[in-house]
C-alpha cells in the first residue's frame, strides 16, 4: 500500500477516534479545514464551524457515542469506511445500533469532501418514532 493510502486510511480512523469517541470537539478544527464540505443526506456543512452546527445537534441528542470502523477501502484520494456506531439517546436513555458508510476525498493530503450515509429509519425504529413520510407513502 502506497504511503498517501496508509495516511489517508490512518486519518479516517483517527477521525471517527478523536471527534466521535473521545468527544473532541477541538479535533474538528484540526481536521476539517475551512475549505471542506461535508454532505449528509440533504444537508451540507462547510468548513468546520459548519459541522460543528451537525457535531452539536447531534451530540445533543446522544451521549455515550462509540463508532467502530468495520471496513476500510482506499482508492486513489478517496477513503470509504463501513461503520458501526452505539450511543444512548438522551431523551428516553435508549441504546441505539446504527450502521453507515462515510466517503472522504483528498487533496494534497488533505481532507476537502466528505460524504455519509447512515441508518436514520433504523434508528428512528429503535427510538419506536414514526417513520418518514417518505418511507410512510412507499411502503403503503
Amino acid at each position: 500500500m502506497t504511503d498517501h493510502k496508509e495516511a489517508q486510511r490512518t486519518f479516517a480512523a483517527r477521525w471517527f477516534e478523536e471527534v466521535w469517541n473521545k468527544s473532541r470537539r477541538e479535533a474538528i478544527d484540526e481536521m476539517f479545514p475551512e475549505g471542506a464540505v461535508l454532505h449528509d443526506g440533504q444537508n451540507e456543512y462547510r468548513g468546520p464551524e459548519q459541522f460543528k452546527l451537525f457535531y452539536d445537534a447531534l451530540r445533543a441528542q446522544l451521549s455515550d457515542v462509540r463508532i467502530t470502523p468495520l471496513e476500510t477501502i482506499s482508492e486513489g484520494d478517496v477513503v470509504c469506511t463501513r461503520w458501526s456506531s452505539t450511543a444512548k439517546h438522551s431523551s428516553t436513555g435508549k441504546e441505539l445500533v446504527v450502521t453507515g458508510i462515510s466517503i472522504l476525498r483528498f487533496e494534497d493530503g488533505h481532507l476537502v469532501e466528505g460524504w455519509q450515509n447512515w441508518d436514520q429509519y433504523g434508528m428512528m425504529q429503535q427510538l419506536e418514532s414514526k417513520a418518514p413520510a417518505a418511507f410512510s407513502q412507499a411502503a403503503g
